[in-house]
């Protein structure tokens, strides 16, 4: 036995980075996947209401208990990238969890639809200040060559989260329901307890000591490891040194690098929230039984999709490494619009006895469509600067909400008023015109540096000065 430790110890200890990477991915992973749940509980939680007599149900608030936590999320998501540059991406997260674990509890004592709005408002606004939070917690840290795969796990964790929102939802009482869902909450605020801060938001803010030894901490001591160390530190140096002016930031975001990088994250969220993927969690029951008819049962059809939203992005995950991005996005954008050709076709010529092609098409538009949400988060903790991740993940945060918000508020009505054709041609149209402006201005990231990603992103042009430093370079890059 003793051999067999002297054997591993070291082995252990040399993997010892990348088990803290993994922590932290995990982590920050239970937040998306209690964000999941904020997305999916109102398909389960709705008909619980319909149906309790201690609630005072009125329909008319039906569609706004669901889109009321799209909109919370927007703001959420503008003031998690003050924060998350202010505070850190770590504290960030912390101190974020206690409101989002209040909200449920909120929820689970509500006994009218105003404390019920308030609840749901409160878990939103978290939900869209932790996804900007984590994502660039975990791309800050994550070594490149993982960092593909560790960006998807977020978007997988959605998905697992609106599965367990369903199934718990469906079978326990909604209020149980609520206090349940505050576990992810309390169990990622105790494991980030023991992590450190991101190495490279230290380095930006002036603090070389704790940068480096967080940076060893997740990234280990290899030779690729301290090559971009030293690369990060001389990029951060004279720029932790000054002090960053409100005019500063204003230069950056007011540059044509940043408005293309808004314009790429604004098309990408385009593509995935109006193809109507994350609109069915909130309403999936009443669509599938509005498509199908009686002729499938609902809700096995609402786990069944949930799953396979789980398998597609932990399938993209897997093959995270190999897979070039901007390709794979494309080419799953234009297979959605194509299956949602065929789910039109079939639901406008009704051919009997063939239901089982209607939801052929359904599963693989399902499947595409997550595919879509994995690849187009991954983009979000990229292409900014260093100095604005935190403010631009938000504001890609908040317009990725304030779009699912119109969504999710438009398509019941879209669907009563025009019917299911209608809305599944929506869908099909925007997921096809933004795929085509995308396949144009979509960067590669995979298998990247963050600082490498930036200085081609932000480059400086030939003729300004050659001595210009860091802290000037992006105001350059106009």
């Amino acid at each position: 036995m003793t051999k067999i430790l002297e054997i591993l110890t070291p082995k252990l200890t040399g993997r010892a980075h990348i088990y803290r990477q993994v922590l932290a991915t995990f982590a920050s992973s239970l937040l998306s996947l209690a964000g999941g749940i904020t997305f999916g509980f109102t398909a389960v939680l709705l008909p619980q209401l319909k149906t309790d007599t201690n609630f005072p149900y009125d329909e008319v608030y039906d569609s706004w208990i669901a889109s009321i936590s799209p909109l919370a999320m927007m703001m959420g998501s503008l003031f998690s990238g003050w924060m998350s540059d202010g505070v850190g991406r770590r504290m960030g997260q912390l101190i974020l969890i206690v409101p989002f674990t209040l909200g449920w509890f909120i929820m689970g004592v509500a006994n009218n639809n105003a404390v019920m709005l308030i609840g749901r408002f409160i878990t939103g606004m978290c939900t869209g200040a932790v996804r900007a939070n984590s994502m660039v917690y975990i791309g800050e840290l994550s070594d490149p060559k993982h960092r593909a795969v560790a960006l998807f796990w977020p978007s997988a964790a959605i998905h697992i989260g609106v599965l367990i929102s369903h199934l718990i939802g469906k079978y326990t009482y909604w209020k149980t329901s609520c206090l349940l869902f505050t576990v992810p909450n309390i169990l990622c605020f105790l494991i980030l307890l023991f992590l450190k801060e991101s190495p490279l938001w230290l380095l930006s803010k002036g603090k070389i000591d704790e940068g480096i030894q967080s940076f060893k901490e997740f990234r280990g001591e290899g030779e690729s490891s301290e090559k971009e160390l030293t690369s990060a530190i001389e990029k951060n140096k004279e720029k932790a040194e000054e002090t960053t002016t409100f005019r500063d930031i204003l230069d950056i975001v007011f540059s044509k690098p940043f408005a293309k990088s808004i314009a790429t994250i604004v098309l990408l969220f385009i593509a995935v929230q109006w193809c109507g993927i994350n609109t069915i969690s909130f309403y999936a029951e009443t669509i599938f039984e509005k498509t199908f008819g009686g002729d499938i049962d609902a809700f096995m059809l609402t786990i069944v999709t949930d799953s396979i939203r789980i398998i597609a992005a932990i399938s993209i995950c897997m093959f995270a490494r190999m897979i070039p991005r901007k390709i794979t996005f494309v080419v799953c954008s234009i297979t959605t619009t194509v299956v949602l050709v065929g789910l039109i076709l079939c639901l406008y010529l009704n051919p009997s006895g063939l239901v089982w092609v209607s939801v052929t098409c359904m599963v693989i538009y399902i499947g595409m469509a997550s595919a879509l949400t994995s690849i187009s988060w991954s983009f979000v903790a990229e292409i900014f600067p260093a100095k604005v991740r935190g403010l631009g993940s938000g504001m890609s945060s908040a317009i990725s909400f304030v779009l699912l918000f119109i969504s999710v508020k438009v398509t019941p009505e879209i669907m009563y008023k025009f019917g299911e054709q209608v809305m599944y041609a929506s869908f099909a149209s925007v997921t096809l015109f933004s795929s085509i402006f995308l396949s144009f201005i979509l960067p590669e990231t995979n298998g990247r540096s963050l600082q490498d990603i930036e200085d081609s992103l932000y480059k400086k042009k030939p003729a300004e000065n050659k001595d210009i430093n860091l802290a000037t370079l992006e105001n350059a890059a106009k």
